[in-house]
């Protein structure tokens, strides 16, 4: 079972961005996770103040070999979600380096959390390759 990591942005106190950073089980907490997310409060900040928030949901090592998901809200049950993965991080970040990334545009709440459970269910490679042009 993959542990998955959760990274995410929520303002406290007004305007202030607090990160936070858990380690998620079971695709139900990703679930959870999206849905205390405040998307009305944190859409309408991040207009006023021209400062997005978000959550990335990754396994794998951030500078290395990696699976990431990344969601920001643009409307309250919507977002853009785009995929990361990285097979072989290359020679100086580029020679030899296995990564592909897809713009899913903006999905649904149900639509992304859909994508992001294959976290759970692949290996960074099965993702990689099914993926991959």
């Amino acid at each position: 079972m993959a542990l998955v990591n959760a990274f995410y942005q929520i303002r406290e106190d007004g305007t202030k961005l607090v990160n936070y950073q858990r380690v998620l089980n079971f695709h139900s907490e990703i679930c959870e996770v999206i849905a205390n997310y405040p998307w009305e409060r944190e859409l309408k900040l991040s207009i006023e103040l021209e400062e997005g928030s978000g959550l990335v949901f990754s396994i794998g090592d951030m500078d290395g070999i990696h699976d990431s998901y990344e969601f920001t809200p643009v409307e309250v049950d919507k977002g853009v979600l785009s995929l990361d993965v990285v097979l072989k991080p290359g020679f100086l970040g580029i020679f030899g380096r296995k990564k592909v990334s897809v713009d899913f545009e903006v999905v649904s709440i149900a639509e992304a959390k859909q994508h992001i459970k294959q976290l759970f269910e692949y290996s960074i490679e099965s993702i990689y390759q099914k993926y991959r042009k």
